[in-house]
């Protein structure tokens, strides 16, 4: 019988004992690791979500002045549930038209949205002046707060606060739930 030469036994490869303790550790370190991807997860969407509100005040405002028309973001409960906002500008008839090219937007089911805007009907609006400014702000009315029930654990902060000002400023904060 022959021994077979040093080369052949070095391509020989893993048994299966060995593969299954590195199947095991990865699958040890994936189920330690999941709740933290998934806080990670929650905080990201709830700062896009943040952030594109945001954005899309700051777009309406900026239109305004660009267009020197009054234009407005319009926060309203769709049908199916959630909240909604699009962009509108105001006709020489007084009515509202919606902006074409800015598209509608909503914002998760997941997320508790406080809406402290001034109402209209059931609508929250935010009505931009041709120089930017908020024309219907109130003191007490004048933010939207949105909160991810996920984190909501002392010491993390859960929540984003977009707060609008008179001058037309839009200033975004994070928080802990109360």
């Amino acid at each position: 019988m022959k021994t077979p030469s040093p080369e052949r036994q070095a391509i020989r490869g893993f048994t299966l004992i060995e593969i299954l303790v590195v199947v095991g550790i990865m699958g040890i370190l994936m189920a330690v690791s999941y709740p933290s991807i998934i806080k990670v997860m929650a905080v990201r969407n709830l700062e896009n979500t943040s952030r594109q509100i945001q954005t899309y005040l700051q777009q309406t405002k900026l239109r305004a002045v660009d267009t020197k028309i009054v234009h407005r973001a319009r926060f309203y409960l769709a049908d199916e549930g959630y909240w909604a906002y699009e962009m509108e500008s105001l006709r020489m008839d007084g009515t509202w038209a919606r902006v074409g090219g800015a598209p509608r937007k909503t914002i998760p089911t997941r997320l508790i949205v406080t809406m402290s805007l001034p109402a209209s009907g059931t609508d929250h609006t935010v009505i931009f002046s041709p120089v930017g400014a908020v024309t219907n702000f109130t003191v007490d009315q004048n933010a939207i707060v949105l909160q991810d029930p996920n984190l909501d654990r002392p010491g993390q902060m859960d929540e984003r606060i977009i707060s609008l000002f008179m001058g037309g400023s839009i200033h975004y904060a994070k928080r802990e739930s109360s």
